[in-house]
């Protein structure tokens, strides 16, 4: 296809992306299916995006801290094909991705996302493609307030433990405003946790309960 063909579809696609190419022809490619290319398509870029988002992931989690059998099972669910999928689709780009079938199934969408990262990492070295990871897959997950009762329970299962009993009733406050508590029985160990709804104290003697176990 003559290059002025190409190049308003790849602007476009530079700023879905929020990343501006050097080398246009690695967006190029990474947008690239194997039906559309059998030597000109994503999969060599795939391959290397793989490694660099398990690197960006793995960076950030380590400096989150935590129990390495924990780190391991939150990489493993963050970089699967649902997380990943799901920022191909927030960023559009399924409509940029050049295809030689009308369906190239689900697992393009995630792929697609591997050899951007992997175009970008190569256009502008580690450290943009890192920037990328961070503001398009891992934001949720900076934002999002902490899953204390699922780490707790991902700890426990990786050593062969007994589950968590949460054992939660309300206690006191007001209509309006309800006080509840929690006791959490873990490694036989009793935690207790207070908030504002049942969720919250469960949350809070989770918090705890890791806080113990961990340190």
């Amino acid at each position: 296809m003559p290059a002025g063909k190409t190049a308003a579809p790849l602007a476009a696609a530079e700023r879905a992306l929020g990343y501006k190419f050097r080398d246009r022809e690695l967006l190029r490619r990474a947008l690239t299916h194997s039906s559309a290319s059998h030597t000109q398509n994503n999969e060599q870029l795939e391959f290397l995006g793989d490694s660099v988002i398990q690197l960006a992931v793995t960076a950030w989690l380590y400096e989150q801290g935590g129990d390495e059998g924990c780190m391991t099972g939150r990489r493993q669910k963050l970089v699967s094909h649902s997380p990943l999928k799901c920022a191909s689709k927030a960023l559009g780009l399924p409509q940029y991705i050049v295809k030689g079938v009308p369906d190239i199934g689900e697992k393009a969408l995630s792929s697609v996302y591997e050899a951007v990262c992997g175009a970008i990492f190569c256009d502008g070295g580690y450290a943009a493609a890192e920037k990328f990871v961070h503001r398009t897959l891992l934001a949720a997950h900076i934002s999002a307030p902490r899953n204390c009762k699922g780490e707790l329970q991902e700890y426990v299962q990786g050593r062969g433990m007994p589950l968590p009993e949460y054992r939660t009733r309300r206690d006191g406050g007001t209509e309006n405003r309800p006080e509840f508590t929690c006791s959490l029985l873990v490694c036989g160990k009793t935690f207790r946790g207070d908030g504002g709804s049942k969720a919250e104290a469960e949350r809070n003697a989770a918090e705890a309960a890791l806080l113990h176990l961990k340190n």
